[in-house]
């Protein structure tokens, strides 16, 4: 009899447990990395407040992972204390819950590590289960790289690849919110495409120029029902019956509705497949067409190097990005240009279209543009001055790009290489250009034919750099 008594109650228990999990599994989990082991701590103790002021509601999770460091805020009163190391909490009903995971076994933790992040999201995965996730970077970015932790010695930070080497599908999400600037690139869209059997996301809202940080307290108040943060004409969002298209959405038009100055992209990545399709086809034919009038447009297309330095020879070659839907809009209507060459370029600009949901470019702090198509731009293109010198090193634009490269550039400082944009659909060293990439390659590296991956990668340091006040980050393009 006692053994059967032992069997019921062990499985009273299991059914106990089995309940109590399904209980607690929500709609979504909103897992928030907050690298503000750098200069952008003081705007990220303000989210932090934002945050608990408008999340009230607990029928989603909000879990926040956030790094400190000395020389910047000295807030004690948003989380508490006034610390300089790593926490983690669970934001719920407007106080920060402190967690204490097995796996941070280290009171001060490298955000710019991508096997901390793994760590975070699987944590937040198996003890906030969700139907949906949606993970939001909050720190400085570049394009190349985002998150940097100035507390590590090379002042390490989050590569594109990085993720995709060390995340896997397991640890994949419904939405990717990229708080961090000028990540909007066509190559970072296509190295986190979902479906594959790498880490990946469906939905990306990011910014291609510099911009702000988000307005936590307006996006959160539309989860819920407190009307201080609701506008005119705004409607409450069902926190336990929204799908990743529209929560995705709502984060975007808040965005939109606060940062009338800048520039951000909705982005519905299922389609980043086409589009890398469509541009590797375009490359090709670009091939047979003049050089010099490939690089005249070059030049002349809407570029998001703006606003990150009064030189702009510093400022072209630390954002190398030309907006994608202008430079083929350019290329279509050039008659100049042979007729297979332009329907490429046609196809590009539909594929593009379909892949950017929204998209604006704000009024009165970016420089004036008639170039910009609501919907349409908004992504960008890496593409470099090319052959032109760069007169503080008397190496072309192209050399100093060496970060963005199929290859492992790991070893070679404030790089990493890998770009799946890069590598697909073509072979290195058969003298073909198969892909957008060898085009390039082929039309700024005089010194390998094309398809060689053979780009130059000496290491030259130009200025010194302050890591903790250096906010834009400048320096890592310049080795």
């Amino acid at each position: 009899m006692g053994k059967y008594l032992v069997f019921f109650l062990a499985l009273t228990l299991s059914l106990s447990l089995t309940h109590s999990y399904k209980a607690q599994k929500k709609k979504w989990t909103i897992l928030y990395y907050a690298a503000g082991c750098n200069s952008s701590e003081s705007d990220l103790m303000s989210d932090v407040q934002e945050m608990l002021d408008a999340k009230q509601d607990d029928r989603y999770n909000l879990i926040l992972l956030i790094d400190r460091t000395a020389g910047h805020s000295e807030d004690s009163l948003v989380l508490g204390e006034n610390f300089e190391d790593t926490r983690l909490y669970n934001i719920q009903n407007g106080e920060a819950n402190r967690l204490n995971p097995n796996w941070m076994k280290e009171e001060d933790l490298n955000l710019g590590d991508a096997q901390v992040l793994k760590d975070f999201i699987q944590y937040g995965k198996a003890t906030f289960p969700a139907e949906h996730y949606m993970l939001i970077f909050r720190s400085h970015g570049s394009g190349t790289a985002m998150c940097a932790d100035n507390e590590q010695v090379q002042g390490d930070k989050l590569y594109p690849a990085e993720l995709t080497d060390v995340l896997g599908p397991s640890e994949s999400v419904d939405i990717l919110g990229l708080d961090v600037c000028s990540m909007a690139g066509l190559e970072n869209m296509y190295q986190w495409r979902p479906g594959e059997s790498k880490f990946g996301a469906d939905y990306v809202i990011a910014s291609a120029p510099l911009s702000g940080a988000w307005a936590y307290d307006q996006i959160l108040g539309r989860l819920g029902k407190d009307e201080s943060h609701l506008n005119e004409g705004e409607e409450f969002i069902d926190p336990s019956t929204v799908g990743p298209k529209k929560l995705a959405t709502v984060f975007y038009e808040e965005i939109k509705q606060n940062q009338v100055w800048a520039s951000w992209a909705l982005v519905d990545n299922s389609f980043i497949k086409e589009v890398k399709t469509a541009f590797d086809a375009l490359g090709i034919a670009l091939t047979l067409e003049n050089d010099t009038l490939v690089y005249q447009h070059i030049k002349s297309t809407l570029a998001y190097h703006h606003n990150t330095s009064n030189d702009e020879e510093i400022a072209r070659i630390g954002f190398p990005y030309l907006d994608a839907y202008h430079f083929c809009s350019a290329i279509k209507n050039d008659v100049q240009f042979n007729k297979n060459t332009r329907l490429k370029a046609q196809l590009c600009l539909n594929s593009l279209d379909r892949l950017t949901m929204d998209s604006y470019y704000g009024r009165g702090y970016l420089p004036e543009t008639e170039n910009f198509e609501e919907g349409k731009s908004g992504l960008y293109l890496i593409v470099p001055l090319g052959k032109e010198i760069f007169s503080q090193s008397s190496r072309t634009y192209w050399t100093h790009t060496s970060w963005y490269h199929p290859n492992d550039q790991s070893e070679q400082g404030n790089a990493y290489g890998k770009y799946d944009w890069c590598i697909d659909g073509a072979i290195s060293g058969n003298n073909k250009v198969e892909n957008w990439y060898e085009y390039l390659d082929s039309l700024f590296d005089e010194e390998n034919d094309a398809g060689g991956w053979s780009k130059s990668i000496s290491v030259v340091k130009l200025f010194p750099c302050n890591n903790y006040s250096d906010s834009l980050l400048l320096c890592e393009y310049l080795s």
